[in-house]
């Protein structure tokens, strides 16, 4: 039996018993609109105080985190990121006038050097960890982090998934509302998907995939300071994060219980801690659109995190994040799928070829 496996999710629904998921973490929590309108908030409120404006960041990234730093007026310094368990390559000489260093896990897994973000802590720079990778993980928040930034529309179907979180103190500057022809769009695509679900057409969603790339492309024109709509906010703060946390670091383990590697398919994270909760199975592969077709043919949506994005000049200077770009696929193992699709998936990936 084939499955189908991976595409956008439908509205999740909003429980009963209030969680308060996300509070407490910091000392004031914002919900935005999305997760570059939450980066961008951060670094607003950073950047009032700040002088140098130039921040640090990961050389393997998504083209609308910078855009964030740049929309804020940050210029931009890059460190490379090791191929194995995507562990950031840190040199503490890169630190010269260094105001903001932007520090993320991947994939729900977090490697870094936590020496160096304390020592960059002590230097007087700031640490803005983008959480949307980490968000669920147990060490998904570094202590040493005075804003934490992301989303969880990666992680489950919500209109508006930004959050923001500031270590010590209050937010000081406002939010903007919520921009409505944004938040219909959302919507639209989660309601023509359930729609697609219920017809039993599993990946026949053109409407829903239109919609939301249409709604998509239009935010990285047109993001800022957006604040979130209340039924995702209501969203949130009924979450049990739980049985997500157990369902993915199962659906993973089972993957891995039934891969063969192969040149094809070289897991970037061939175990699992006791900490992480995997967003995506990523792996790496020699001939990736040979690897994309075939997953496509056996009902498996893949994706590709992400391009190369452009503010990424000269990539031979990171040649360990510039193989990452070319070379890595994500596949979904998310809350949505049993053992025995999980079971599926690790065959399908043994099989790549």
């Amino acid at each position: 039996m084939n499955y189908r496996i991976g595409g956008m999710f439908t509205l999740e629904p909003q429980a009963k018993e209030e969680t308060h998921f996300l509070q407490g973490i910091g000392t004031d929590t914002r919900h935005y609109m999305s997760g570059r309108c939450a980066l961008y908030g951060c670094l607003k409120e950073i950047r009032a105080t700040d002088s140098k404006h130039k921040a640090y960041v990961p050389a393997y990234t998504c083209e609308t985190v910078l855009s964030s730093y740049e929309k804020a007026g940050y210029d931009l310094s890059f460190y490379d990121v090791d191929k194995e368990r995507l562990t950031p390559i840190f040199r503490k000489e890169d630190l010269q006038d260094i105001s903001v260093l932007g520090l993320c896990g991947y994939f729900g897994f977090s490697s870094y050097d936590k020496a160096f973000v304390q020592y960059a802590k002590k230097q007087g720079i700031t640490v803005l960890q983008d959480i949307t990778h980490s968000i669920f993980s147990l060490d998904g928040y570094s202590p040493d982090a005075d804003y934490y930034a992301g989303s969880v529309r990666k992680w489950m179907g919500i209109a508006s998934g930004g959050v923001a979180i500031k270590k010590k103190g209050k937010f000081s500057l406002p939010m903007i509302p919520v921009e409505q022809t944004h938040l219909k769009g959302r919507y639209l695509a989660m309601h023509y998907k359930e729609e697609a679900l219920d017809a039993g057409d599993t990946f026949n969603d053109t409407q829903a995939s239109d919609v939301f790339w249409e709604t998509e492309l239009r935010l990285r024109q047109m993001f800022d300071a957006y604040q979130s709509d209340e039924e995702s906010e209501a969203i949130l703060a009924h979450f049990n994060p739980k049985p997500l946390f157990e369902r993915r670091r199962n659906n993973y383990q089972i993957v891995v219980d039934n891969l063969l590697e192969s040149e094809q398919c070289k897991a970037v994270f061939p175990s699992l801690d006791d900490s992480s909760c995997p967003s995506h199975f990523c792996f790496y592969s020699n001939n990736r659109d040979q690897a994309l077709k075939q997953l496509e043919h056996m009902g498996i949506r893949s994706t590709v995190y992400w391009p190369r994005p452009p503010m990424l000049k000269n990539p031979k200077k990171m040649p360990q994040a510039a193989w990452i770009y070319d070379h890595i696929i994500s596949v979904q193992i998310d809350q949505r799928y049993d053992k025995k699709a999980m079971e599926y998936l690790g065959k399908s990936l043994s099989s790549l070829h």
